[in-house]
C-alpha cells in the first residue's frame, strides 16, 4: 500500500483514467504533449491504455521507469521537428482545446486563407491534413542519397549531340507536362539508356539533363549498390526508390549501371546471390505490381550486352541510344567550347583540327587542347602553337617517354625505309584511307617510327579497301627486302599481326573467299581457310612487291627527306614526287 501512495505522488490521478473518458483522454494526452513522449502513433487503442496503465501499476520500478523515459523522448522530438507525426482524435465541435491543438502542432503550416479552408482546418478536414503530410514527408534526402541540387552544367555547354538532347529534353517535358500527351493514349517512358564507348560524354549529358531539369534528380553509381553483406544491396535500391517517391516527379541516374544490372545467373550454385537479389528488386522497383509513375531511371554503360533482358525490355528501358565517336560537326562543337580561354596563334585553325582528330572522342579531344596548352606553358610560352598540337597528338597515338632510342645510323635508315614503304603504297591506292604524314619518333616507348592514315567514318567496307588495307600492312616488310636483301628487321611483327587477322576475317566473317561460308567444325575445311587466307595474302604480297619495286627511287628519296626532319607530310611527299618522278604520279591518277 505504501508502494502505491509514493508512486501517485508523482503522476495524477487523471492520467490513470485516460482510457475511460474520451474527453479527458484528449485533453491529457496534449497535456502530455508538452512534457513527454510516446514512440507511438495516434490514435491509440483501448488495449493500449490497459497496457499502459499496467506497466504504469508495475510492481517492477525499471519497467516503470522505461515507460516514462521512452514518453518524454518522442514528445520532445515531435516538439523540436515540429512535424506532423501525429493525428489527434477530436470532437467535431470547436473547443478552445481544438484551437490549442492546432496552434501549438501546426503553426508553421496553418496559413491565412479563405472560408472553407479555415473551416477544414477547424473541423480538421482529413483531406486537408492528408495534403499537409505530403507536404511534410518530402525529403530531400536520405541515408545513403541525396536530390541533387545546384548543378551548374547546361546543354548550351556540351557540343554537339542536338538530336540526343531533343530525345532527353522530350523525355523531361512528359514528366512534367503529361497532361499535353494523354490526349494521345502515350505511356510515360520509364527509362532510357546511354550506351557506348568511353569518353563521349554520356555522364555529362546526364549532368547537362539534371541542371535543364525542373524535377528532382538523384545522381548514383552502379558500385553504390555491391555490398559484401546480403540484403545491402535490394535494401539501397528499395531506398533510392522510396526517396524518389516521395520527390516525383523524379530522374534517377545510375553511372556504370552494368554494375547492378549485369545478366543474371544461370548457375544453380549463384543463381540466388546477393548480385542477383539487387537487380531482382531494381526490376521489380521500376515495373512492379504496383505503380512506379514519375519516376524515370537513366543508365550510362560502356557493356549494354552485359545488361539482363529483363532491365533493358520496353516498360522499364524504352529507349536506348547510342553515344558514338563525334562526328565533324560534334568535333567541331567540341573544341569551340574547350579552345575558350586558350590563347594560340594564327596557325591553330579549327577545320584542320577537325580533320586531324578524326576518329578521337570527346574526352581526347578536351585532353588534346588542354595538353597542348600545358605543353606550351611548360616550354615558357603564353600561347601554343600548331606544333604544340600535333605533339601531343603524337604521345595520344604512340605514348611518350622521357629518354629518345639510341639508334644507330643504318638502324634509324632501315626504319625510314620501312615507313616509307607503307606511306607509298598507301599514297597510290585509290580505295585506301587518305595518307596524312609519317613520322619518326624515337621518344615512343614501342613505335619508334609511324605512318598516319585519314580515320573511317562508316563501318561498310569494300573487299578492294580491305585487299589494298592488308597490301599498305605488308609494304613496310616489303620495302626492308627491296633494300637490304634478307637483312630484315623485326620492325613489321605488328603488321603481320593485323594481316593475318584482316586476312582470316575477309575469308571466314565476310565471305570474301571462294566459298562464301565455311564450317569450321571439320578438319577438312580448316585446311581449307587456311589455304583460302595464304593465297589471299601471296596475292597481297605480289601486287605490293611490283609497285615498290618501281618507286624505289622516291623511297630512298623520301627517307632521306623523313630521316632529316623526323616529319613529312602528304603534301610534300607528293610535291616530291611530281618535281623529279612524274611517271609514278601518272600510275596514280590512273
Amino acid at each position: 500500500m505504501f508502494f502505491f501512495l509514493f508512486f501517485f505522488s508523482f503522476f495524477p490521478l487523471q492520467s490513470c483514467f485516460v482510457p475511460f473518458s474520451p474527453k479527458l483522454r484528449q485533453k491529457t494526452l496534449y497535456s502530455h504533449s508538452q512534457n513527454h513522449s510516446y514512440k507511438r502513433h495516434y490514435p491509440f487503442s483501448s488495449e493500449y491504455f490497459e497496457n499502459y496503465i499496467k506497466r504504469l501499476n508495475s510492481k517492477n520500478i525499471s519497467i516503470q521507469t522505461q515507460a516514462i523515459l521512452q514518453e518524454e523522448t518522442y514528445f520532445e522530438n515531435i516538439r523540436k521537428n515540429n512535424t506532423f507525426d501525429f493525428i489527434i482524435m477530436i470532437e467535431d465541435d470547436e473547443t478552445s482545446l481544438e484551437t490549442n491543438v492546432l496552434e501549438q502542432l501546426f503553426s508553421s503550416q496553418l496559413q491565412e486563407g479563405n472560408v472553407e479552408q479555415r473551416r477544414a482546418r477547424r473541423r480538421m478536414d482529413p483531406k486537408y491534413y492528408v495534403n499537409l503530410e505530403q507536404k511534410i514527408v518530402k525529403e530531400q534526402s536520405s541515408e545513403n542519397f541525396e536530390i541533387a541540387t545546384n548543378v551548374s552544367t547546361r546543354f548550351d555547354q556540351i557540343g554537339g549531340y542536338s538530336l540526343v538532347k531533343s530525345e532527353l529534353l522530350q523525355c523531361m517535358d512528359i514528366l512534367q507536362n503529361y497532361s499535353k500527351y494523354a490526349a494521345f493514349n502515350v505511356r510515360i517512358p520509364k527509362g532510357l539508356i546511354l550506351e557506348g564507348p568511353p569518353g563521349n560524354g554520356k555522364t555529362l549529358l546526364a549532368k547537362g539533363f539534371a541542371g535543364e531539369c525542373n524535377s528532382s534528380f538523384i545522381a548514383v553509381s552502379g558500385s553504390e549498390f555491391q555490398e559484401k553483406y546480403v540484403g545491402v544491396g535490394s535494401s539501397r535500391v528499395k531506398e533510392l526508390f522510396e526517396l524518389a517517391k516521395k520527390n516525383k516527379p523524379c530522374v534517377i541516374f545510375i553511372d556504370e549501371i552494368d554494375a547492378i544490372g549485369r545478366k543474371r545467373s544461370t548457375d544453380s550454385d549463384t543463381s540466388g546471390g546477393e548480385r542477383d537479389n539487387t537487380l531482382n528488386q531494381l526490376l521489380v522497383q521500376m515495373d512492379g505490381f504496383y505503380n512506379s509513375d514519375g519516376i524515370f531511371l537513366i543508365g550510362a554503360t560502356n557493356r549494354a550486352d552485359l545488361l539482363d533482358p529483363a532491365l533493358i525490355r520496353p516498360g522499364r528501358i524504352d529507349k536506348r541510344i547510342f553515344i558514338g565517336m563525334p562526328d565533324a560537326f560534334t568535333r567541331e562543337a567540341v573544341l569551340n567550347i574547350h579552345i575558350q580561354g586558350k590563347p594560340h596563334d594564327d596557325s591553330v585553325v579549327i577545320e584542320d583540327l577537325v580533320e586531324l582528330t578524326n576518329g578521337l572522342s570527346a574526352a581526347q579531344l578536351e585532353n588534346l587542347l588542354n595538353e597542348a596548352m600545358l605543353y606550351a606553358i611548360r616550354d615558357k610560352r603564353v600561347i601554343f602553337t600548331q606544333t604544340d598540337i600535333e605533339t601531343v597528338m603524337n604521345r595520344i597515338m604512340v605514348g611518350w617517354q622521357p629518354t629518345d632510342h639510341q639508334f644507330t645510323k643504318d638502324m634509324l635508315e632501315r626504319i625510314t625505309v620501312h615507313e616509307m614503304g607503307h606511306a607509298m603504297i598507301g599514297l597510290l591506292m585509290k580505295q585506301h584511307s587518305k595518307l596524312t604524314k609519317i613520322v619518326i619518333n624515337l621518344s615512343s616507348p614501342n613505335t619508334p617510327g609511324y605512318t598516319v592514315f585519314e580515320g573511317s567514318t562508316s563501318s561498310l567496307y569494300t573487299r578492294d579497301s580491305l585487299f589494298e588495307h592488308l597490301m599498305v600492312l605488308l609494304s613496310g616488310r616489303i620495302a626492308e627486302e627491296i633494300f637490304y636483301n634478307v637483312s630484315v628487321t623485326t620492325g613489321a611483327i605488328n603488321d603481320f599481326e593485323e594481316a593475318l587477322k584482316l586476312a582470316e576475317k575477309m575469308i571466314v566473317y565476310y565471305g570474301m573467299g571462294k566459298n562464301i561460308i565455311y564450317p569450321s567444325s571439320s578438319e577438312k575445311y580448316k585446311e581449307e581457310i587456311d589455304n583460302e587466307v595464304t593465297a589471299l595474302i601471296q596475292d597481297a604480297y605480289r601486287v605490293a612487291y611490283f609497285i615498290i619495286r618501281n618507286c624505289k627511287k622516291v623511297i630512298a628519296d623520301g627517307a632521306v627527306l623523313l630521316q632529316n626532319n623526323k616529319i613529312l607530310k602528304r603534301e610534300e611527299l607528293i610535291a616530291l614526287i611530281l618535281n623529279k618522278y612524274p611517271e609514278v604520279m601518272d600510275l596514280y591518277q590512273g
